[in-house]
């Protein structure tokens, strides 16, 4: 079964960010960090072995883009909705000036983009994308590159 989870980081931590103009009213960022997958467990449902239906839950460190130093933590979920292809997700990353939140597929064996769905604190009305790129094949480290939009 692949690991998976993700998560956001504080600008300030992460080497690698910056602010572009997202257009009319809006201030891009661009956050990169990893992701070690250790706590990922699944309940594997009937029927026995990997099917639609099983829930994968996790808390897991997140990383600055050199892996290196913590800069937060994720917790989240996903269900599998179909067998050896992909996952639906949902979960918070939680940094030390805000949490963002992101939704959509995780995929065993292929890169994925998520949608960010919402940000407290400095991620307040936050929206956007998040791509999600393994490190390694087993999918214990993940790379997550945010394109988040703010409001000015």
């Amino acid at each position: 079964m692949r690991r998976i989870g993700a998560g956001l980081v504080v600008c300030v931590a992460l080497a690698g960010c910056g602010d572009e103009d997202g257009g009319e009213g809006l201030q891009g960022r661009t956050l990169r960090l990893v992701e070690r997958a250790e706590t990922d467990a699944v309940v594997d449902l009937e029927p026995t072995g990997d099917s639609a239906g099983d829930v994968l839950t996790f808390v897991n460190p997140l990383f600055d883009e050199a892996n290196t130093v913590q800069v937060g933590t994720d917790q989240g979920y996903c269900v599998r909705v179909q067998a050896g292809v992909s996952w639906e997700c949902t979960w918070t990353a939680f940094l030390g000036d805000g949490q963002l939140t992101v939704a959509g597929p995780f995929y065993d064996t292929r890169d994925s983009t998520l949608a960010i769905t919402g940000g407290t604190g400095a991620f307040q009305g936050a929206h956007g994308q998040m791509r999600l790129e393994f490190r390694d094949p087993q999918g214990k480290e993940l790379n997550f590159i945010y394109e988040i939009l703010l409001e000015n």
